[in-house]
């Protein structure tokens, strides 16, 4: 032994050379003082040891035993005992080594300990608390020896915390295939199983053999999902069941009983885990489908946010930490030179979000349509002022400073939208689907000569229009060269609004008061008519939150999958084909109404009315039917919510 200060290593050698847990308290001080006196040139903190040796050596019991390391006992001579727990693991562990190499050795029992041994020596445990725990941590050390307590009708083994709980589990299983092994029980057992299992007679035949010929295979194989779980806990049952009407148990009964608790527990640990696993899977299997849904693009709270089909968080089913290894995971995995699934779209060190690289293109439609709107409003506002001031802006007149315009009020209007055009990534992408087939690139062409397209074509804004329909809008006075520079020196000073007087009331008018208040006398007469329609609306606005994203509209979400399943390019012929369908799923909806009720009008109502809508022979013709889907539950809910 290495020169020391720590007592609990120099009591762990003093016992070993006693061969003994139980030492002397006077043996051991005498023993510490003279290793001190022989150690002290090499280190000179054992000094204290020799000057004041009781008091130091009975300070430093008390820390081991606030540790659990040593008890302390007074025996019936009034001198004092120390028990070293470390040598009792030091004995077990090497107890479980030889159990290892034959199984026929059976597991320490809490009972064997010598009489003189204190409770405080075992740490009392129940066998699945235990065996769950360290299967979760697969953690070990010198520090404890369990006492792992079954039922009542099974003793209590010890287990050294030295000693991996997957080489007890190992050696359980070696025990019970040592027993399966034997030619008449291997028969009976096997053909249990067999005939527990109709329908799976191979299947139970080969677990069976393949457990009894290749035990230390048996561990790995408890790990795997399927049928393994249900094969394990039925051959357990039926070999505690064979015990059940045996009064007087052998030794060898009761070590296989032991081994049959322990696979049983190790069992029920990977079968949960092995649920857990698949209830996770599950669970990113519906945030993978909920990140393909409108709006498309997801900041991490937004993520975080997601539900599951019954309305359950799935943040919920996995952690936070899963989550963020997921999208980790997603958005830096690549298959040699293609781009990750996830693609992230950094506005900011602050916000970030992520997108399907397969819904890129969907994205940026619909970012441009709804840019497009705002946009074209702003720019109409600022220009008219200009006009009405008699200025003439560069971008009204000059191609270039209109696209600059453009890309400096997408970059105020619609960040993402910005972010996502001058991304790293989306030349890449677009390099890399160019030559694939049904390619949503091949739809939107956003670059040439491998230059982004201006933003006009993107916006769908024209400059010429825009400034068309800006003049149209101010008095010809202010567009007209000559008449306009007299107009802007004649009307220097804003004419002064005067106040309109309220027309007095006309026999016209009076007429319509009229009838109005008869109308509304025919409306009280119709109140549940009323009640009807205002409870379809409730029930209307209702689906609509749940099918319409918080930062999302009806009309916005509409707009989006009316772009993703009509691909005409013709306006005409768009606009024909979206009047069509319009008009078939509101005549559709005007047949079902007059039957169906208010309390009836649920998501899945809507949703099945849609898909056999979609389905029938007059809409098969059109493609992409998961947007056109969508596009008809949406549809649905506008026209029962607007109802008149």
């Amino acid at each position: 032994m290495a020169t020391t200060t720590n007592i609990c290593l120099i009591l762990k050698h003093y016992a070993s050379k006693q061969k003994s847990p139980l030492v002397d308290f006077n043996e051991f001080a005498e023993y510490l003082k003279r290793y001190a006196n022989h150690h002290l040139a090499e280190n000179p903190e054992l000094a204290i040891f020799i000057r004041n040796n009781t008091e130091a050596i009975q300070n430093e019991l008390i820390k081991l035993s606030e540790a659990k390391q040593v008890v302390l006992n007074t025996n019936s001579k009034g001198k004092q005992d120390i028990f070293v727990l470390s040598y009792y693991i030091e004995y077990y562990t090497s107890i479980y080594k030889e159990i290892d190499k034959s199984h026929i050795i059976p597991f320490p029992n809490v009972k064997d300990l010598p009489k003189n041994t204190p409770s405080e020596i075992v740490t009392k445990v129940q066998a699945l608390d235990i065996i769950f725990k360290l299967l979760e941590t697969n953690e070990t050390n010198d520090k404890s020896l369990y006492g792992i307590y079954f039922s009542k009708e099974i003793p209590a083994i010890l287990f050294p915390s030295t000693v991996s709980v997957n080489a007890i589990i190992s050696i359980a299983l070696n025990k019970i295939a040592e027993k399966l092994r034997k030619d008449q029980l291997h028969e009976y057992f096997l053909k249990k199983l067999t005939v527990a299992n109709p329908g799976k007679e191979i299947t139970a035949k080969n677990f069976f053999k393949s457990f009894t010929s290749e035990p230390d295979k048996a561990f790995e194989n408890l790990k795997e999902k399927g049928d393994n779980f249900y094969y394990w806990s039925q051959m357990c049952y039926f070999i505690r069941q064979d015990y059940d009407n045996i009064k007087d148990l052998t030794a060898e009964d009761t070590n296989v009983l032991q081994s049959v608790c322990i696979t049983e527990i190790a069992t029920s640990f990977f079968k949960t885990k092995a649920q857990n696993q698949q209830q996770k899977e599950t669970a990113f299997r519906q945030l993978e489908e909920q990140l393909q849904k409108a709006p498309y693009y997801f900041n991490f709270d937004a993520i975080s946010g997601f539900k599951d089909n019954r309305g359950k968080l799935l943040l919920e089913t996995y952690t936070l930490d899963d989550l963020k290894a997921y999208l980790h995971n997603q958005a830096t995995d690549a298959m040699g030179t293609q781009l990750p699934q996830l693609l992230t779209i950094r506005i900011s060190d602050r916000e970030v979000y992520f997108a399907k690289k397969e819904k890129v293109v969907p994205l940026i439609l619909r970012l441009c349509n709804d840019a497009r709107i705002s946009i074209r409003e702003a720019l109409t506002k600022q220009w008219c002022r200009a006009l009405k001031n008699f200025e003439t802006l560069p971008e009204m007149k000059e191609n270039p400073a209109f696209e600059k315009c453009l890309q400096r009020e997408t970059a105020a209007c619609s960040p993402v939208l910005q972010s996502l055009l001058h991304s790293s990534f989306l030349n890449l992408l677009a390099y890399e689907e160019e030559n694939l087939e049904d390619s949503p690139f091949a739809k939107l062409q956003l670059f040439k000569n491998d230059q982004l397209v201006p933003y006009s074509e993107l916006l769908l804004i024209s400059r010429a229009d825009l400034y068309t329909d800006c003049k149209m809008r101010v008095p010809f006075y202010y567009t007209m060269p000559i008449i306009s520079w007299f107009a802007a020196f004649m009307l220097k000073k804003p004419k002064h609004k005067t106040k309109q007087k309220k027309p007095k009331q006309t026999a016209i008018e009076k007429d319509m008061e009229e009838k109005k208040a008869a109308e509304l006398k025919e409306e009280s007469k119709t109140e549940n008519i009323q009640s009807r329609k205002a409870e379809f609306k409730s029930a209307a606005k209702k689906l609509e939150k749940s099918l319409v994203p918080e930062n999302s509209t009806l009309d916005r979400e509409l707009e989006a999958y009316l772009h993703e399943w009509n691909v005409l390019i013709a306006k005409e012929s768009h606009d024909n084909l979206t009047d069509d369908v319009n008009n078939l799923i509101r005549d559709y909806m005007r047949k079902v109404l007059r039957t169906l009720k208010a309390t009836n009008f649920t998501l899945d109502r809507i949703k099945s009315l849609a898909e056999s809508l979609v389905e029938s022979p007059s809409m098969m013709k059109i493609k992409n039917h998961s947007a056109l889907q969508m596009y008809t539950e949406l549809y649905m809910i506008k026209l029962v919510k607007n109802i008149p």
